[in-house]
């Protein structure tokens, strides 16, 4: 019986060895698709990363161009509108200058008409002043 026995430990030891070792290589194979997904799933992240920066960059780079190209339309929007306002500006002032010419030759012929009227008017009131006083002393 104890040789039975013996027979029968062995035939367990050896299913259970068997089952171990079954165990251990389910294991190993586990651990080796771990590892394998691992480094799979590494690979895969580090190009999805590097294809999400490439594209980022390559949308910022559109930005900036983008940008660039809209402040340079406002620069030469301003710049034109600046230039028109210089025209316009320069256009008033040779209006006023032209007025103001005008003006300083009504001014000056004013006054060289004036000069002989105040002439007139002075010997006028001087001989109106004679006449009185020539009243006054009874000689006229």
């Amino acid at each position: 019986m104890d040789n039975i026995m013996d027979k029968l430990a062995q035939k367990l030891s050896a299913q259970e060895m068997i089952k171990a070792n079954s165990q251990a290589e389910v294991e190993s194979a586990i651990s080796d698709a771990t590892e394998i997904f691992t480094k799979k799933m590494d690979e895969a992240t580090d190009s999805f990363t590097r294809k999400v920066e490439d594209a980022l960059t390559k949308k910022m780079e559109e930005s900036d161009s983008k940008t660039h190209d809209v402040g340079v339309q406002t620069y030469r929007n301003v710049q034109a509108l600046i230039n028109k306002q210089q025209e316009k500006t320069a256009e008033e002032f040779k209006e006023l200058d032209s007025k103001l010419e005008t003006l300083q030759y009504a001014v000056e012929s004013k006054n060289s008409g004036l000069l002989p009227l105040i002439i007139v008017t002075l010997l006028v009131a001087g001989a109106d002043l004679v006449i009185n006083i020539l009243r006054i002393f009874g000689i006229l």
